[in-house]
């Protein structure tokens, strides 16, 4: 009977010992659970298939990032980012820059960006009279026995800017012709001009070709002057550029650039006047 118990005991120790070495069906030993797998290139990072470029065992859409654009539609800023700027955009202010409302001393000295530094109100040339015909921007004028030995009046108007006194208004000009040499008001003004310089009179140049007379005219106590030593706020002027051919039968053109020195503020304008003889 001590047997029978005995083989009963053995059967039964023998069936716990081989059930807890097999554990569930999984078909793996011990009865662990199989990992999933990932396709290349992606890899199992925190129980999620996902990219992992940099292998730092980060997936890749759980990283910052730089947005697509940081354009601000301001041409005046260096639009960025990366790692360095925290993945933000950053906006860094361009200087000098035509646009950001600031009159740097380059744009404001050689006129480069009126937008920003405008001193001065200034119109383009208009002729006194009626041309033949206006050409683009090119005043042309056709020979008859009864235009010879005439003067042509071109004049522009300024006007102060409402919060700033002018001083010292002066000019040069230059005109290269097709025909003749260049009719040059610097050959008798140095164009290095300086605080000291009150006066430029070039308001006329003889040559074989062409007389020219220039001058301003004042609104206020109307006078014609050869300078402008001062305009006040909202004051208004008009410079006139008087030329008469010497030998009206012969075509030419002639293209005219007058420089306006502004000493306080300190700016140069320049100005085109273009006409034609035919």
């Amino acid at each position: 009977m001590i047997w029978k118990f005995a083989v009963i005991l053995g059967i039964f120790l023998l069936v716990v010992l081989v059930s807890g070495c097999i554990g569930e069906d999984t078909g793996t030993p011990g009865g662990t659970t199989p990992q999933p797998q990932c396709g290349l290139p992606k890899k199992m990072i925190n129980g999620i298939c996902c990219n992992d470029d940099n292998n730092n065992y980060v997936c890749d859409n759980d990283e910052p990032g730089c947005p697509a654009s940081c354009d601000d539609s301001n041409t005046c800023t260096n639009d960025t980012c990366s790692s360095a700027t925290n993945f933000k955009c950053v906006h860094s202010s361009i200087s000098p820059c035509c646009g950001n409302g600031v009159c740097d001393p380059s744009e404001d000295l050689n006129n480069l960006c009126p937008q920003d530094c405008q001193v001065i109100s200034m119109t383009d040339f208009q002729y006194a009279g009626t041309p033949d015909y206006i050409d683009g921007n090119t005043f042309v004028f056709i020979h008859t026995t009864a235009s010879e030995s005439v003067y042509r009046t071109f004049f522009l108007n300024m006007t102060a800017p409402p919060d700033n006194t002018m001083e010292n208004i002066r000019y040069t000009f230059k005109c290269n012709s097709t025909q003749y040499p260049a009719l040059d008001s610097i050959d008798a003004v140095p164009d290095n001009l300086t605080e000291e310089d009150y006066l430029l009179k070039i308001n006329r140049l003889n040559t074989t070709n062409y007389v020219v007379f220039t001058f301003f005219f004042m609104e206020r106590n109307p006078a014609y002057r050869l300078d402008i030593l001062q305009m006040d706020a909202n004051e208004k002027a008009s410079f006139h550029f008087k030329i008469m051919k010497a030998q009206p039968q012969k075509r030419d053109d002639l293209s005219c650039l007058i420089k306006f020195y502004f000493m306080k503020p300190r700016k140069i304008v320049y100005k085109w006047l273009k006409l034609s003889y035919i």
